[in-house]
């Protein structure tokens, strides 16, 4: 006595399909949306940025002979510092 007349197997071979179709949308849809990950944009104030600290790197300009005075006076204990003249000049720095 024969109960399966095939269609059984029939079936199975369409659930496969439909499930190999599936798994193939979706690992499209999954690559679709990894590209669109990948993507990089950098605004305005990001390259402002990178410019401000590669500008910053870079050293400034040392007057070493003045230095060296500096250094001299404070070695020999001549160095008197002007607290007013100072706190003025840092005062017009941060308003400009």
């Amino acid at each position: 006595m024969k109960i399966d007349n095939g269609k059984a197997v029939q079936l199975a071979g369409l659930y496969q399909r439909q499930q190999a179709e599936e798994k193939q949308a979706g690992a499209q849809k999954m690559a679709a949306n990894k590209t669109a990950a990948d993507s990089l944009t950098i605004s305005g104030d990001a390259t402002r940025m990178r410019e401000l600290l590669q500008a910053a790197s870079q050293p400034s300009e040392v007057r070493t002979e003045r230095v060296e005075e500096l250094r001299a006076a404070i070695a020999r204990g001549e160095y008197l510092a002007d607290s007013d003249k100072i706190s003025t000049a840092m005062l017009t720095q941060t308003q400009e």
